[in-house]
Formats: C-alpha cells, sequence, structure tokens
C-alpha cells in the first residue's frame, strides 16, 4: 500500500503504524472530514478479518487439517492482533473509497507536482 494524499498523490497519510498525519504536508488536504469520520475503517477492519483469517480457519477446520482448539486460538489470536496492525490502513483505504465515491467532496486538484519531483 502506498498510503499517499488522495488529491495530490504526494504527502504521507501515516506518520506511522499507530500514527496518522492530519493533513497532507505537500497540498494541506485535511483529511479528517468530520468528527468520527475514520470510524469507516472498522467495518473494513472487520470485513478484512472475516475474510482473511476467519473464513479460512473455518475452512480448515471443516477440512479437518487442523486440531480444532489451533483454530479457535488462532482465530481468537489473529481477530485480536489484526484491527492492532491494520487498522491505520484501513483508515487509508476508507479516505480514498470516500473520495471515489463522494468527487464532489474533493477540494479542486492541485496543478503541482511532488516535491520529490522537482529535486
Amino acid at each position: 500500500m502506498v498510503n499517499r494524499c488522495p488529491r495530490c498523490g504526494c504527502g504521507s497519510i501515516l506518520k506511522n503504524l499507530f500514527h496518522r498525519l492530519q493533513e497532507c504536508s505537500e497540498c494541506k488536504l485535511e483529511y479528517s472530514r468530520e468528527d468520527g469520520f475514520f470510524i469507516g475503517g472498522i467495518p473494513i477492519s472487520y470485513g478484512l478479518i472475516c475474510g482473511f483469517w476467519i473464513v479460512p480457519l473455518i475452512v480448515v477446520w471443516s477440512l479437518e487439517w487442523l486440531p480444532g482448539d489451533w483454530s479457535v486460538w488462532l482465530g481468537l489470536g489473529g481477530a485480536f492482533a489484526w484491527p492492532f496492525i491494520s487498522y491505520r490502513y484501513c483508515q487509508c483505504l476508507w479516505l480514498g473509497l470516500y473520495f471515489v465515491f463522494a468527487e464532489n467532496e474533493m477540494p479542486d486538484q492541485l496543478e503541482q507536482k511532488c516535491s520529490e519531483d522537482h529535486e
């Protein structure tokens, strides 16, 4: 994942794994649209947990490739660990999806290139 600003494509959205920036360092786009905006990342995280962790474990358990107690412990471990690891990335995905489906909310596109391109 690139995790770049949806308007200019240059500035980063994430400071690190656990911290999101408030605005783009290049075009100054404010990432948060309103209070509670990034709560939309929660259903994305939930869908990813179910689709890529829980469902495959259920399939592996039903095919008896893995003992039942292993499946339960792996399921619980992944269900608790995955949100901490992926929530900020799910917020980036939520921000991108928001601007894809609400184009009228996107501030005017900038004509400038990334500062990295000017060097």
